[in-house]
């Protein structure tokens, strides 16, 4: 219909729109479902369908021009955008497009009936009040760009300031004020009440303590009233103030307002006390960046509003800011209203100003931007936006907060009424403004702080500077005033005193000059020349790189002064840490001397360097009982000693000699000595006397070796020596081996027994005597006694060429019978092992013929 519908004819229209929409459904119901067949046949028909299909597309591309009004999202502009090409893509895209797009329409026309019939209504208390719209910034969540963390290439403001920088330590700071705007009492009048502590009375006095602490508040703070909503950065005039003309302007656009929002910003890595670069002012008309590095002298005036009482100052965590103000340009609030303290009250599970702008005015700041150089001239766009965001907001904020706290207080007077035990306790009146005014008095108190340098005790360490304290905070107990760190802690305080002075007289702060982590790394590692302390380094910072001979002797004295501290120390502890002699420890009568000489034969021998020690010696090591060992046992008969030893042992190497040194070792330590030599030995020998006869000894040895023979149990230990280390005979080895020409495998005889190489009486067993009738061995004396004879055939037994167990390398049995393997069948083939040929090579060649029957 191309006339448009009026309100008298609309009823009409809904009536023959119902009823035309009727006759098209009972059409199209009665449609034949072979149409495809029909318009195949008959060529009208064919037409008058592809006439309706194109009316058809028409009206649904028209249908989603009409979805641009239904929503203004991103996602209903792009179905708009989109169009049908034909009729197939009609079929395929009708449920996304057409039946969507008509659901967004309906229901679009049904809320507004009921906004203009009056169905619908706004609810009774606004939880989140419409504002205007504003277009949230786009964080970025990367780090902040090194140029604008710290401008190295940038000259120091500080040098410029009239008043030069002082940061002597030690030095007394007091106010400086030319002029007190809004007095009540006199300026230079100090105001102590006896309720002041001794300690803030040593403190300078505070020009503006009579002001704060009889404060008179508006009478507006305390009345409830709808937060002024705020505009827009686009929308709000924005002003640089950097010159003498616009900071009087500024003051005459402050002395209307009755509330104003400040905030600060300020730098202290490359100066030692610190100074502020910027300061942001809001009113609900205007925002001002002021550059406090040009105006510094000048910024005093500013006291004509910060200190009126009727005009209301907010800020958030003010602590630091009233400190940053009295140092630079002697500035003081009165009527504070610090944002902070409200949202504690309120019990706010978070109280940083991020979420106090995220939570009423849906606005997130990039608070990277908090770590950034302020010294920049000109201000990038992204930090100018950071710094008008801190003071935009605030005074909308600060009008929720207000009116939270005053609905605190109703909320809390009507709760106590309601109660049953109103009724029995006494009427009493209740503030009705008792939560702000408790965010008041502790604003009051923020107020009230005194700015104060730091002194740096060199001593103590204490301070919020001191090394004490850097200390502990770095958990390094060795190296707290209370530690026993010595030359380690004599360092510390040495390198530490040296950062302080010189980061004053550079006049940069003691992060620039020599960061904390190389301060503990100088006091655990003490560089010895300049190129080990070059190398605690990755980079050399810019000062150490010009005062390094001065750090270095700073250190080496600081070593000295330790070294002579720590013999003291290393005395008593050398003290306590001998052990006491005990009464176990004193050698007795009772005790077994392992390393006593056992009773010779002959008399005035000498022992041989095996036994050359003093017996006396030997038993002031000997104890009765042993911390390792135990209780002694019981003296034994000493087991039979062999002479079977050798020069070095593998795993100890050549044995040291006992030197004199080792009888003045400890009891219990020359035990556990004595315990590892005797495991080396196989078996203590006898000492062998020059004085004795052969035949004494032949005797003596004829005696070991029945002994020996007797027991049968007790064998001798034989020390391992590695086949490299082995002198081995050579023996000739006969090759027995029958070869069979002929057969399949070659049969092996078992060898013949090698005749051994040493005679079975070097084990100890009596050498076999010529029968009766043969002659003696060639080089044997008859003659002789039968003592010397058997020594003289008793041969040494050759333990370097004797076999050894440990020398076998595990062999694996050829003999084993090997189990075939069984050839798989009907399993999956392998490439390459095919066990058969593939069935079409198989296949009989020939015609497969019938044997039944025969011709």
């Amino acid at each position: 219909m191309a006339s448009k519908v009026s309100a008298a004819d609309f009823n009409a229209f809904n009536v023959s729109l119902q009823a035309a929409a009727l006759k098209s459904t009972k059409h199209s119901a009665g449609l034949p479902t072979d149409l495809a067949f029909h318009r195949s046949v008959d060529r009208a028909v064919a037409s008058d369908l592809d006439a309706c299909s194109d009316k058809v597309l028409s009206l649904a591309n028209r249908l989603l021009q009409l979805t641009k009004t239904a929503e203004s999202s991103k996602k209903a502009s792009a179905k708009a955008k989109a169009k049908l090409e034909d009729r197939d893509d009609l079929l395929d895209r009708f449920e996304s497009l057409i039946v969507e797009s008509m659901d967004q329409l309906l229901e679009r026309a049904d809320i507004c009936l009921d906004q203009y019939t009056g169905r619908t209504k706004a609810p009774a208390i606004a939880v989140h009040p419409p504002q205007p719209a504003a277009k949230k910034p786009i964080v970025s969540n990367g780090r902040l760009d090194p140029s604008l963390q710290h401008a190295h290439y940038l000259p120091k403001p500080q040098l410029k300031f009239k008043k030069k920088v002082n940061n002597e330590n030690g030095l007394v700071w007091y106010p400086s004020l030319r002029h007190k705007y809004n007095a009540q009492v006199p300026l230079g009048h100090n105001l102590h009440s006896d309720g002041i502590d001794s300690a803030e009375k040593a403190l300078p006095p505070h020009p503006y303590r009579h002001e704060i602490t009889n404060l008179s508040y508006p009478a507006h703070m305390f009345q409830f009233s709808p937060p002024i909503g705020y505009r827009s950065f686009a929308e709000t005039p924005y002003t640089w103030v950097s010159t003498s003309a616009n900071l009087a302007s500024m003051l005459e656009q402050l002395r209307k307002a009755q509330e104003i929002a400040i905030d600060l910003e300020y730098h202290s890595y490359r100066t030692y006390g610190g100074f502020v670069c910027l300061m942001q002012i809001s009113t609900r008309e205007g925002d001002w960046i002021v550059d406090t590095l040009e105006l510094r002298e000048e910024l005093e005036d500013l006291n004509e509003v910060f200190t009126d009482s009727k005009i209301v100052k907010v800020l958030h965590g003010a602590e630091s800011d009233i400190v940053w103000l009295q140092q630079d340009f002697n500035l003081y609030i009165v009527n504070l209203f610090d944002t902070f303290h409200a949202s504690k009250v309120l019990d706010f599970p978070r109280h940083g100003l991020a979420t106090l702008l995220e939570m009423y005015c849906d606005f997130t700041a990039d608070k990277k931007y908090q770590l950034a150089d302020w010294r920049i001239r000109p201000l990038p766009e992204e930090m100018l936006h950071y710094a008008r965001s801190d003071t935009h907001f605030l005074l909308y904020i600060y009008d929720n907060l207000r009116n939270a706290l005053l609905d605190r207080d109703v909320s809390r007077a009507q709760s106590r009424a309601q109660s049953p035990a109103a009724a029995s306790r006494p009427a009493t009146p209740l503030a009705s403004d008792s939560f702000i005014r408790e965010v008041l008095a502790r604003s009051a108190e923020t107020s009230l702080r005194m700015y104060e340098r730091e002194f740096y005790d060199v001593e103590g360490g204490s301070g919020p500077t001191g090394w004490d304290t850097m200390a502990r905070k770095w958990n390094k107990a060795a190296l707290t005033a209370d530690g026993h760190g010595g030359m380690k802690r004599e360092v510390y305080k040495a390198v530490h005193a040296w950062r302080d002075r010189i980061a004053r007289e550079e006049d940069e702060s003691t992060r620039y000059v020599l960061s904390n982590h190389f301060v503990f790394q100088l006091a655990e590692q003490p560089p010895a020349d300049m190129a080990a302390l070059m190398m605690t380094f990755q980079s050399v910072p810019a000062i150490i790189r010009k005062r390094a001979n001065e750090l270095l002797h700073v250190v080496r004295d600081a070593v000295k002064r330790g070294l002579a501290q720590e013999p003291q120390q290393t005395a008593r502890g050398v003290a306590v840490s001998l052990p006491q002699a005990r009464p176990s420890d004193v050698p007795s009568q009772d005790s077994m001397d392992v390393d006593s000489v056992p009773p010779t034969t002959g008399t005035g021998s000498q022992a041989s360097s095996l036994w050359s020690r003093d017996a006396t010696a030997g038993a002031s090591l000997s104890t009765s009982l042993s911390v390792l060992f135990g209780i002694a046992g019981a003296a034994t008969t000493p087991r039979p000693v062999s002479s079977y030893s050798v020069a070095q042992s593998s795993l100890f190497g050549t044995p040291m000699a006992v030197s004199s040194s080792a009888r003045s070792l400890p009891g219990r330590f020359q035990d556990v000595v004595n315990k590892i030599h005797g495991a080396l030995v196989i078996a203590p020998t006898a000492p062998v006397t020059s004085g004795t006869s052969v035949s004494t000894t032949a005797e003596a040895r004829i005696v070991m070796t029945t002994a020996a023979a007797v027991e049968g149990s007790v064998q001798d230990e034989i020390p391992f020596v590695p086949a490299s280390q082995r002198r081995s005979a050579k023996v000739q080895t006969e090759d027995d081996t029958i070869v069979v020409v002929g057969q399949a495998r070659q049969k092996k005889r078992k060898r013949k027994q090698k005749a051994d190489a040493v005679d079975d009486s070097a084990l100890g067993s009596r050498p076999a005597t010529p029968a009766p009738g043969e002659p003696a061995a060639s080089g044997q004396n008859v003659g002789q006694p039968k003592a010397a004879q058997i020594e003289e055939d008793v041969l040494p037994f050759d333990f370097a060429s004797a076999p050894n167990i440990l020398d076998d390398e595990p062999v694996e049995d050829e003999k084993k019978p090997k189990k075939k393997q069984k050839k798989a069948r009907g399993g999956v083939l392998e490439y390459g092992n095919f066990p058969a040929p593939p069935r079409d090579r198989s296949q009989v060649k020939s015609g497969n013929q019938s044997h039944t029957f025969r011709n």
